[in-house]
C-alpha cells in the first residue's frame, strides 16, 4: 500500500512539472501585454497582432506550444487502430482529430480544424498542432478545448494510457485538470490576432531545441589510437620482410601506407579478378627474402610485371571462371576455345595421378620425366557426356556415354580420338577420363 501511495505521488509530481512549463509560458505572454497597461485597447490589440507585433508570435511557438504539445503528449499511445492501415502511430494531432470528429458539441472547433488542415506548408503534425493552438487563441477557445477534452472519458480511454496527464487528473487527481484551466484562464481575456502560417513564414524550428555535439575525444586517447595505427603499419612491414628499424615516438603521426602492402595488394588483386588482367600490379613474391640494395628490392617487386607474357593476361580471371579474352598461338593466330566453359584438369595430370609412381620404386627425377609421356600415352580412353555433332570436317560426332581411344593431345582443349575405325578433334569439355 506504501509502494503504491508513493508511485503516486511521484506521478503527481512528474504531471505539476508539466503544468510549470505551462505556467511559465503564460507569465511571459502575460507580461508581453503587461508593457502597455496604461495604453489604450487599440495600442493592446496591436500587441497581439503578429503581423503588427511579430515578438508575440515567437513568444507563443517557443513558449505556449511546446508546453501544451508535452502535455497533450503525455501518456499517449504509441498506436491506435486504423480501418485502413490497421494501426498508425499516434501523436498530439491525432487528440486533435479525435476531439473534433463530426457529431461534437463545439461546432466552432470542427471549423478550425478544417481550416487548419486544408492549410497546405503545414505538412508535419507538430506545425499542425501549432497552428491549431494558434487558432484556439483567436478565438478565445483554448480554455473550452483542453475542459471538453477533459470531459471526453471515452476518448481517454481509447487514447491515453492510466498514467498519462489527463487519465491521472480525470480518476486519481482531479486537481491537475483544475489547475491547468485555471492557468490557460488568463489567455482568454487577451486579444489575439495570430497568423496561422506564422511558423512557417518565419522558418521557426520544429521541436525542442537539439542537444549540443558530444565533445571530443581526449588528446591521450588520440594518441594511443595513432600509435597503435602505427605500430599495425610497423608489424605489416615486418611481416613482408622489411628490414627493422628503430621504433618511432608513440606521439609522432602515424605515416600513410607503404606502397606494395599487404592491403594494397588484396586491392589490387581484387581489380586483377575484376578485369582479368596483371596490368598494374606489381605484387612481391612471398617467402625468404635476401636483404639487399633499395634497387634491387624494386627489380624484385616489379618482376612479376617483367615476365608476364601477353598470352598470360588473364591468368587469375581464369582461375576463378572470369571470360577472357582470346588467346594466340605461337604462328599468331586466335586459338578456339572450348565450347564448355568448365575448368578440369588436363588430361596429362589425370593420367599421372591415375599411375603414379610404384611405392616400391624410387626413380630418380629424369627417369621420371623420360617416363611420363609413355605413361600418359597408352592405353587411355575417355567416357562422352553429351551428345555431339561434329561442327567441321575434323571433328568426331559422338553420342552421350560413347567410349572414345585418344590418339593424342593436340591441345589443352581438344583431344584427337577415334571409334570405329574413324579419327576426329573431340572438345576436352564433354568428355570425361576412363579411370
Amino acid at each position: 500500500m506504501a509502494e503504491a501511495q508513493s508511485g503516486t505521488g511521484q506521478l503527481q509530481e512528474q504531471k505539476k512539472g508539466l503544468l510549470i512549463a505551462v505556467s511559465a509560458s503564460v507569465d511571459k505572454i502575460i507580461s508581453h501585454f503587461g508593457a502597455a497597461r496604461n495604453l489604450v485597447q487599440k495600442v493592446k490589440a496591436q500587441l497581439g497582432d503578429s503581423r503588427l507585433s511579430p515578438d508575440v508570435g515567437h513568444l507563443v511557438l517557443t513558449t505556449l506550444c511546446p508546453a501544451l504539445h508535452a502535455l497533450v503528449a503525455d501518456g499517449l499511445k504509441p498506436f491506435q487502430k486504423d480501418l485502413i492501415t490497421g494501426q498508425r502511430r499516434s501523436s498530439p494531432w491525432s487528440v486533435v482529430e479525435a476531439s473534433v470528429k463530426p457529431g461534437s458539441s463545439t461546432h466552432s472547433l470542427g471549423t478550425l480544424y478544417s481550416q487548419v488542415t486544408h492549410l497546405a506548408p503545414l505538412s508535419s503534425s507538430r506545425s499542425r498542432f501549432h497552428a491549431f493552438i494558434l487558432g484556439l487563441l483567436n478565438t478565445k477557445q483554448l480554455e473550452l478545448w483542453f475542459s471538453s477534452l477533459q470531459e471526453d472519458a471515452g476518448l481517454l480511454s481509447l487514447l491515453y494510457l492510466p498514467t498519462g496527464f489527463f487519465s491521472l487528473a480525470r480518476s486519481g487527481c482531479p486537481s491537475l485538470s483544475t489547475e491547468l484551466l485555471l492557468l490557460l484562464q488568463p489567455l482568454s481575456v487577451l486579444t489575439f490576432h495570430l497568423d496561422l502560417l506564422f511558423e512557417h513564414h518565419h522558418h521557426l524550428p520544429l521541436g525542442p531545441p537539439q542537444a549540443p555535439a558530444p565533445p571530443a575525444s581526449p588528446p591521450a586517447l588520440q594518441q594511443t589510437v595513432q600509435a597503435m595505427l602505427h605500430w599495425g603499419g610497423r608489424l605489416a612491414q615486418s611481416l613482408r620482410g622489411a628490414s627493422g628499424e628503430t621504433p618511432p615516438d608513440p606521439s609522432a603521426p602515424s605515416s600513410p601506407p607503404i606502397p606494395g602492402s599487404w592491403w594494397e595488394q588484396l586491392t589490387q588483386a581484387s581489380r586483377v579478378y575484376a578485369s582479368g588482367g596483371t596490368k598494374g600490379f606489381p605484387l612481391p613474391r612471398w617467402g625468404s627474402r635476401r636483404h639487399g640494395t633499395a634497387a634491387e628490392g624494386a627489380q624484385e617487386r616489379s618482376l612479376p610485371t617483367k615476365e608476364a607474357a601477353p598470352g598470360r593476361g588473364v591468368w587469375l580471371g581464369r582461375l576463378f571462371g572470369v571470360p577472357g579474352g582470346l588467346t594466340e598461338t605461337e604462328s599468331g593466330a586466335p586459338k578456339s576455345r572450348r565450347p564448355s566453359s568448365w575448368l578440369p584438369p588436363t588430361v596429362n595430370v589425370l593420367a599421372l595421378v591415375k599411375r603414379g609412381a610404384p611405392p616400391e620404386t624410387f626413380s630418380s627425377p629424369e627417369e621420371l620425366e623420360a617416363s611420363a609421356p609413355s605413361m600418359v600415352q597408352t592405353h587411355r580412353a575417355v567416357r562422352a557426356l553429351c551428345d555431339h555433332t561434329a561442327a567441321g570436317p575434323d571433328q568426331l560426332s559422338f553420342r552421350r556415354g560413347e567410349v572414345l581411344q585418344v590418339i593424342t593431345t593436340v591441345d589443352e582443349d581438344w583431344l584427337r580420338c577415334g571409334r570405329d575405325g574413324v579419327e576426329g578433334l573431340v572438345p576436352v569439355g564433354y568428355t570425361s577420363l576412363v579411370l
